[in-house]
């Protein structure tokens, strides 16, 4: 073989191992993005789904939002009418300070989650009944969650809620009273 063969031979085999490399990698790049959840993911997703319930019912606000993307989109009109919104973490928990510690209790049972996605991109889909009293009255409302969550590198984070009711119970006047409730301790 000579000289001149073998310079081609080796750049020949030097651009092959090169495009061969970067095909690989560019395979396990998309099969990263595309991977199925594992178990573990499966059971962070549906920690941080039933966890923002359960500490916002404690108070525990630094755990709800430990639980959150740095923004979050919230759709609630199903309840409230209104608009979808997307704020950053700390207004929304901002919000429900300004409301659910004006009730003397609440609890979001928070059932049925059943997790989708794959790579860095889940949905959550559940039902609720979030309970929440003054005195004797109370507003129950069931209904159906959708949780969007994305893959951070502190770990699955809650980017997106939406809410469709099912039904009602109560009276939903103790929300107004809660709220005063939360204003008269303030002033």
């Amino acid at each position: 073989m000579s000289a001149v063969t073998r310079r081609h031979v080796v750049l020949a085999s030097t651009v092959f191992a090169a495009i061969l490399a970067a095909t690989s990698a560019s395979a396990l790049n998309t099969s990263q993005s595309t991977a199925a959840l594992t178990l573990e993911d499966r059971t962070a997703i549906a920690e941080a789904v039933a966890g923002i319930g359960l500490y916002a019912d404690l108070r525990e606000w630094n755990q709800v939002k430990s639980y959150f993307a740095d923004r979050v989109t919230t759709d609630y009109t199903s309840l409230f009418g209104g608009e979808v919104a997307t704020s950053d973490r700390d207004a929304l928990i901002a919000q429900w300070q300004d409301l659910l510690p004006g009730f003397d209790a609440t609890q979001h049972l928070i059932t049925n989650i059943v997790v989708e996605g794959a790579g860095n991109d889940a949905v959550a889909r559940s039902h609720v009944r979030a309970t929440h009293w003054i005195d004797t009255r109370f507003w129950t409302v069931g209904a159906s969650y959708l949780h969007r969550l994305v893959r951070t590198p502190e770990g699955w984070r809650v980017s997106a809620i939406s809410i469709r009711r099912l039904y009602e119970e109560g009276n939903r006047a103790v929300l107004a009273a809660a709220a005063d409730r939360v204003n008269a301790e303030e002033n």
